[in-house]
């Protein structure tokens, strides 16, 4: 039989890799948030029209989202493999529930409202289209997958309290997802859930980095 070994250049620059992208992916929201042109906690019209207003920056700022994407699945991968390693059958849960985050649903509504734009509809059409996709599809229940996915990076930072991980870094894990829907929930600016995901960002980072070498 047959057996491939891997290089230590090579296990290094996967381990570097992964941490990079937990960092990357939370990070690229918080800087949305923080930084974005478009106060992501608006509901309605009112978060419509800003967009419209400004539409040219949506192209930079759906870049940035997709590179959050592209690196969300490895982050999650990297923070499991460490929260596993504390306690495998809780860190397998939470990872089953995290990648929740990753699955493409659909369309996100910022997409349907540039689309709309673009295409010409007026605001109250483009709010009701945005509704009606986030609530009148067969599929609009998945929407709160995203809550499991936030309780499936709860339950890995538990899992990681027993790992090599900092004990700050599984803790801040532990509190971050209760913090990131705040600001939707209260409505408050964007800021405060930039900074939860700052938090969030710090968390990734710090299990990641107890990756092995190897």
């Amino acid at each position: 039989m047959t057996t491939v070994e891997t290089t230590s250049s090579t296990a290094g620059f996967t381990r570097s890799a992964m941490i990079a992208c937990a960092a990357i992916s939370p990070l690229t929201v918080a800087v949305s948030l923080l930084l974005g042109p478009f106060d992501a906690t608006a509901e309605g019209e009112p978060y419509i029209r800003a967009i419209v207003a400004d539409l040219g920056a949506y192209a930079l700022w759906s870049w940035v989202a997709a590179l959050g994407a592209v690196t969300l699945i490895p982050a999650i991968f990297a923070v499991s493999k460490v929260a596993r390693s504390g306690r495998p059958a809780l860190g397998l849960v939470g990872m089953i529930l995290a990648f929740a985050m990753a699955l493409p649903f659909g369309l996100t509504s910022d997409d349907t409202i540039y689309a709309a734009a673009k295409a010409g509809l007026d605001v109250p059409t483009t709010n009701r289209l945005v509704t009606e996709l986030s609530e009148g599809m067969p599929t609009s229940i998945l929407g709160f997958t995203f809550f499991l996915s936030l309780l499936g990076f709860v339950l890995l930072g538990v899992a990681a309290l027993r790992s090599a991980a900092p004990k700050w870094a599984a803790i801040a894990m532990i509190v971050a997802p209760f913090l990131i829907p705040v600001a939707w929930i209260a409505g408050l600016p964007g800021a405060v859930g930039g900074v939860a995901w700052l938090v969030f960002t710090a968390a990734a980072t710090g299990i990641a980095l107890a990756l092995p070498s190897r």
